[in-house]
């Protein structure tokens, strides 16, 4: 899967239509505002942003990595990322990043791989975009007093590419305010919003509907009255609409689907609600050598927004199921890109870091990377493969 290697006399040819297009990345991150004194500027914001973020590209996961291997490029690159006077310093770079706009960055990260996922072939009903909150483990300080706090972001992903649509900080540990302020800037039209049981109020639906989207929420023990309103519908009455297994990891997993239209939302007390599911899960997990196969069973219940005619219970099973493509994002990014150890906390250095991190994860998928640990040790052997990357990102986006 790694890119067709371009030959040395080729670099700077490739660097610059690479990053010099009108929609390229330079241009994208030329839209982040620099708060510094136009007086005594030796490189601009746009370059060293750029440069930071193809180090990430390339599998680096420090400041000092970043630099390290920024040092190492061939001199004939260097120019393509607006660089005349040499590399910046680690401190420069470090400086940077950690004052930089976060929104800027998100924006204009994101909207640069927007424009290269167009979606040829949409999935059947509502596109399913999930909503759900990272902490950054390493990322944490203590006051005087010795309380400790922790860095965390609001992401957005979506189902069918895996790719993050925006991101925001969470402020004193409210989640929720972090996803409504999220929601309030992302377009909704013709898309369903997925989100885990701690978002799951009528506040932040109402929200989703004023965006011109649909919701679709898992409803647990934080909504004690509409859980238990939705445990006595009579879904004895109600066959199961759809049935799937998968087999992996070790286990098989027998998911039940069923739903009831709502006429009445008061009787759910759910606010909005056109439709409930029951989802049964069945999981058989293989014998070990200890231990004989087990079957396991679990019950969810969900509400959604969208009615019966606008939404098949296949498509509802898929995007219930398409909620985890942002846990395995997360996964990614803690056991491939080691985010959990990565330590930085000044300033918004580590809100910055987990933008470009799920940046790099979009763009090698979009160049056609299944594996992301193959990838990076690709890119990083080889700089002109993360031009190749950029350049492919930012002609799609034309």
């Amino acid at each position: 899967m790694s890119p067709t290697l371009v030959p040395d006399g080729q670099r700077a040819r490739l660097a610059a239509r690479a990053l010099e297009r009108p929609r390229g990345l330079l241009d994208a991150l030329g839209a982040v505002r620099d708060h510094r004194r136009r007086r005594g500027r030796r490189f601009g914001l746009a370059s060293v942003l750029s440069l930071w973020f193809a180090g990430v590209l390339a599998g680096q996961q420090t400041f000092a990595a970043v630099w390290e291997w920024a040092v190492d490029l061939p001199v004939d690159i260097l120019p393509a990322f607006g660089l005349s006077r040499g590399v910046p310093s680690e401190r420069t770079i470090r400086r940077l990043v950690e004052r930089c706009d976060p929104a800027g960055l998100d924006q204009a990260l994101s909207g640069w791989i927007a424009r290269a996922t167009a979606v040829a072939d949409p999935p059947a009903g509502p596109r399913g975009l999930a909503l759900d909150g990272k902490t950054l483990k390493g990322a944490r300080s203590f006051t005087e007093a010795g309380a400790m706090s922790q860095e965390a972001v609001v992401e957005a992903v979506w189902h069918d590419t895996g790719i993050a649509a925006g991101h925001q900080r969470v402020v004193d540990g409210d989640e929720i305010a972090a996803v409504e302020a999220l929601v309030g800037r992302l377009d909704l039209t013709e898309v369903l919003v997925t989100a885990d049981s701690l978002h799951s109020h009528t506040r932040l639906a109402r929200k989703i509907r004023a965006r011109g989207g649909h919701w679709l929420f898992v409803i647990k023990g934080n909504q004690p009255t509409v859980h238990a309103n939705l445990t006595r519908l009579p879904w004895d009455r109600s066959p199961d609409l759809v049935t799937t297994t998968e087999k992996a990891h070790g286990r098989i997993e027998v998911r039940s689907l069923k739903a009831l239209t709502v006429t009445t939302p008061a009787l759910v007390g759910f606010r909005g609600t056109r439709q409930v599911l029951r989802l049964c899960r069945r999981t058989r997990r293989k014998k070990t050598v200890t231990a004989k196969p087990t079957w396991s069973e679990e019950v969810f219940y969900l509400v959604t927004s969208l009615p019966a005619e606008q939404a098949h219970p296949r498509h509802l099973a898929a995007r219930v199921r398409g909620h985890w493509t942002v846990e395995a994002v997360h996964h990614v990014r803690d056991r491939i890109l080691d985010e959990d150890r990565h330590t930085v906390r000044t300033g918004n250095a580590a809100l910055a870091w987990a933008i470009a991190r799920d940046t790099a994860i979009s763009a090698l998928r979009l160049a056609g990377h299944k594996s992301i640990a193959p990838a990076l040790r690709a890119t990083a052997r080889r700089p002109e493969r993360v031009l190749q990357i950029i350049g492919l990102i930012s002609e799609k986006g034309l």
